[in-house]
C-alpha cells in the first residue's frame, strides 16, 4: 500500500471579507480529508492555524515548533497515527546556530525544519520526515538552508529513506532548486506522470510559479504526484496550491 505525502502552506495572513482565515479555513479541511494523507507537512502555522487544526483535523497527531518567540510561525509535521508510528522527531533552526532560534546567513526571517522518523504500520519500512520553509529575501540562507538539510540527514540517519516537503520560495531552474537536485529527487519529475503546474498563484495577484516541492532520497518510488486545488466560488483555500505524492517506501 502506498503511502501519501502532502505539502501545503496554509497562508499565515488574510484579509477579511476575501481572504481571511475565517473564510479559508473550512477549504484547507477539505484540502485535508479530501485527500486523506497519511503525512502532512505544513508552512505557515500560526497559533490561530494550531488551534483550528485541533478540532478541524483531529485524527491527526503533530509535532510542532515555531520559529520564534517574537514571530510565532511553524513548519510542522501531522500524521494519521493509524498509519505511520512515531519513532524519534526533532528540529533545528537553518543557521549557524541551528539549536538556537536565530537568523540564518542573508535571512529576512528565522527560519526552522521540523523532522519526525515514522515506521509505516503496514510495511514495516522505517523513513525521516523533514519539513521546512526557506526563507523568501536570502539568496545564501536557501542554497545553505538546503546543504544544512541533506547533512542533517545524512549524519544521522544515512541508511534510511527521506522524504523532505517545504515551501523553498524558489523556482526549479534557480540555484536553490539545483542545489537541492545533488542530494534528492523531486518527485512531481519522478513520478510515472510528471505534473508541471505551478504551485503558487497569490490568489491571482501575480503569475504563478513553482516554489513548493516533494523531495525524495534515490531508494523511494513516486508513484503519482498531483496538485491540491480547493475553492468555493472566488474563495480559494490558500495562496499556494497544495501538493500529494504517492510514494512507495
Amino acid at each position: 500500500m502506498s503511502l501519501k505525502i502532502m505539502s501545503q502552506n496554509v497562508m499565515c495572513w488574510g484579509v477579511e471579507g476575501k481572504s481571511s482565515l475565517k473564510l479559508r479555513r473550512p477549504l484547507m479541511r477539505r484540502a485535508v480529508t479530501e485527500n486523506a494523507p497519511d503525512i502532512i507537512g505544513f508552512q505557515e502555522v500560526t497559533p490561530e492555524w494550531e488551534r483550528y487544526f485541533e478540532t478541524d483535523i483531529e485524527n491527526y497527531k503533530c509535532h510542532l515548533v515555531y520559529r520564534s518567540e517574537t514571530n510565532p510561525e511553524a513548519a510542522p509535521i501531522y500524521w494519521n497515527p493509524k498509519r505511520v508510528d512515531i519513532l524519534e522527531k526533532g528540529h533545528f533552526w537553518l543557521s549557524d546556530t541551528p539549536n538556537i532560534s536565530c537568523l540564518g546567513w542573508d535571512a529576512k526571517c528565522v527560519r526552522i525544519s521540523c523532522w519526525c522518523c515514522f515506521k509505516d504500520r503496514y510495511s514495516g519500512s522505517e523513513f525521516v520526515f523533514i519539513n521546512t520553509h526557506l526563507d523568501h529575501v536570502g539568496v545564501k540562507a536557501r542554497t545553505e538552508g538546503i546543504k544544512q538539510i541533506a547533512k542533517f540527514a545524512s549524519d544521522n540517519f544515512s541508511s534510511m529513506p527521506v522524504v523532505l516537503t517545504g515551501d523553498f520560495n524558489d523556482t526549479p531552474d534557480s540555484q536553490t532548486v539545483c542545489t537541492a537536485n545533488k542530494f534528492f529527487i523531486n518527485a512531481s519529475n519522478a513520478a510515472h506522470k510528471p505534473v508541471d503546474m505551478p504551485t503558487y498563484h497569490g490568489l491571482g495577484e501575480c503569475k504563478p510559479i513553482t516554489i513548493d516541492y516533494i523531495f525524495l532520497s534515490p531508494q523511494i518510488k513516486c508513484l503519482k504526484f498531483d496538485i491540491v486545488d480547493i475553492r468555493d466560488k472566488n474563495i480559494m483555500h490558500s495562496d499556494h496550491y497544495g501538493i500529494t505524492a504517492e510514494l512507495e517506501i
